[in-house]
């Protein structure tokens, strides 16, 4: 199976954080964003949207990074990664959902702010946006550490696609300045994944 990716990418991280928990290899194809590998014809034949991750097995294309982590998973039932019991696998793809929807995007926009716009020469954070961010960011966080009191899972008792999806996500959120210290169930619980071989493997 081939990957193409931008190594930097919390979407790619996602994907190939779950392909090596579950010993799957998968080969990396990179794209330079800067020189416009992602807009080429050939790429945009594979994936309109121009994005990555994008996963190519065989003749079949999958777009969508949670998409791509669940047909991953499926491979391999007995890794426990995607649950086989429906309410537990339903579970695993509300948090999914919620990460897409509410938890990620305030990562997204403090990462951007903060560190991509710097790096580019792209200007001085938007002051407003940063703010909103980490408004939407605390409210979002609380559920997440309410959620995870006494458990060490998001999901059931053991390690799911939840975990790798959400802890992905925050990935650059010490570097941006999320207020992730001042949830302590939720930092305890990416202490852990943090140590984990498979997330040391993908780091960009």
């Amino acid at each position: 199976m081939k990957l193409y990716v931008n190594l930097v990418s919390p979407n790619v991280r996602r994907v190939r954080l779950t392909a090596a928990v579950l010993g799957l290899h998968l080969e990396d194809v990179p794209l330079d964003f800067a020189r416009g590998e992602h807009k080429t014809p050939e790429f945009l034949a594979l994936n309109p949207n121009g994005s990555v991750p994008t996963l190519v097995d065989g003749d079949f294309v999958l777009t969508e990074s949670r998409a791509i982590m669940q047909y991953l998973a499926s491979k391999k039932p007995e890794s426990g990664l995607l649950p086989t019991d429906e309410q537990a696998r339903a579970d695993v793809a509300r948090w999914q959902f919620w990460d897409a929807s509410h938890f990620s995007p305030q990562l997204g926009t403090l990462a951007f702010q903060r560190i991509i716009k710097q790096r580019f020469g792209m200007g001085d954070p938007d002051a407003g946006k940063v703010e909103e961010a980490l408004t939407n960011f605390r409210r979002f966080a609380a559920v997440l550490n309410k959620h995870l009191e006494r458990k060490r899972y998001v999901v059931g008792e053991s390690l799911t696609i939840a975990d790798l999806t959400l802890a992905s996500s925050l990935m650059y959120a010490e570097a941006s300045g999320a207020a992730v210290a001042e949830f302590p169930e939720m930092q305890a619980w990416f202490s852990r994944i943090a140590e984990m071989d498979a997330w040391k493997k993908t780091s960009p």
